[in-house]
C-alpha cells in the first residue's frame, strides 16, 4: 500500500505511505497503516470492513499515522467489533498513538513480546527479538515452518522492519522471500535505521529467494531503487527488486 519511509519522504509524499496488506485465504491482514493507508485501501478497493487484524511494528507515525481510522473502519465506526489490534505496548501507553476511544472496538488487543508466535485467522507470524530502535520496535517472520523445518529456516516471509543492524539479524528474519526496510543511503551509527550497505549484507547472509526493497528515505529515493536492486542482485546472486506503490506478490 506504499512504500515511503522516514519523515520527508511521508510529508512530501513521493510515494505512499500506507504500510503492507497481506491475505490468505479469508484473512486479511493490515500491517503498519501510516499516514493515507485509508486512501490506498479505498483506491484497491479493499473492504477495511472485512479486515480480521491490524498489525503495528513501532509506533513512529510513517507506521501507524492511519491507525485509528483503520480500526474505525475495519469496525464499521464501533458498531460492529470485531478484528484484533496487534502492537507493542508503548503504543498504547504513555503518549500513545491508539487512542482510548477507539480501542473497545476491537475484539482484541494484543501487547506484542519477543519471540512470540501469534495467529490472525490463518495467517501465523512470529517476532523477532526487539529491533534497534528509538522505541519499542520487532520484525516478523510469516507463514508456519514446514514440519521438519528448523527454526531459523522455512519460513515464507520475513520482514525487517525499521532498526539500526545488529549481528543475528539476518537469521531473525530468514525466509523465502524478505522485505527490507532501507531508510538510509549509507549506514549511519547515529541513525537506528538500516542502510543500503546494511541491506545488501542482510541479504547475502540470508541467502532469501526473493528479497526486496521497500520503505525508502529520500536519500535512496533519490539513487533510483529500481537501479540500486538491479546493481545489488547482480552483486549477491539473489534476485533482488524495488517495491513500487500498489506491488502485488504471491507467496
Amino acid at each position: 500500500m506504499g512504500t515511503a519511509g522516514a519523515r520527508f519522504m511521508v510529508a512530501k509524499q513521493l510515494a505512499a505511505s500506507g504500510g503492507l496488506y497481506l491475505e490468505d485465504g479469508d484473512t486479511r491482514l493490515a500491517m503498519d497503516p501510516g499516514p493515507g493507508a485509508v486512501v490506498q485501501y479505498a483506491k484497491r478497493k479493499v473492504d477495511l470492513a472485512k479486515l480480521d487484524g491490524i498489525l503495528l511494528s513501532h509506533r513512529h507515525l510513517d507506521h501507524c499515522g492511519d491507525v485509528n481510522v483503520m480500526i474505525e473502519a475495519m469496525t464499521e465506526g464501533g458498531f460492529r467489533p470485531r478484528g484484533t489490534l496487534l502492537c507493542p505496548s508503548d503504543a498504547l501507553d504513555d503518549d500513545p498513538v491508539v487512542l482510548q476511544y477507539v480501542r473497545r472496538f476491537p475484539r482484541t488487543v494484543v501487547r506484542l513480546e519477543p519471540e512470540t508466535e501469534y495467529k490472525v485467522g490463518s495467517i501465523a507470524f512470529s517476532t523477532t527479538r526487539r529491533h534497534i530502535h528509538g522505541v519499542e520496535t520487532y520484525g516478523f517472520r510469516f507463514g508456519e515452518p514446514a514440519d521438519g523445518a528448523t527454526p531459523e529456516s522455512g519460513w515464507k516471509m520475513g520482514w525487517v522492519t525499521d532498526s539500526g543492524y545488529y549481528e543475528g539479524i539476518a537469521d531473525d528474519h530468514r525466509a523465502e522471500v524478505m522485505l527490507i526496510h532501507t531508510v538510509l543511503s549509507q549506514s549511519r551509527p547515529e541513525l537506528p535505521h538500516l542502510g543500503l550497505d546494511d541491506a545488501e549484507r542482510i541479504i547475502g547472509e540470508a541467502r532469501p529467494r526473493l528479497a526486496i526493497l521497500t520503505h525508502f528515505g529520500m536519500g535512496v529515493w533519490r539513487e533510483r531503487p529500481w537501479e540500486v536492486a538491479a546493481a545489488m542482485s547482480e552483486r549477491t546472486g539473489v534476485e533482488v527488486k524495488s517495491a513500487r506503490d500498489g506491488m502485488k506478490l504471491e507467496l
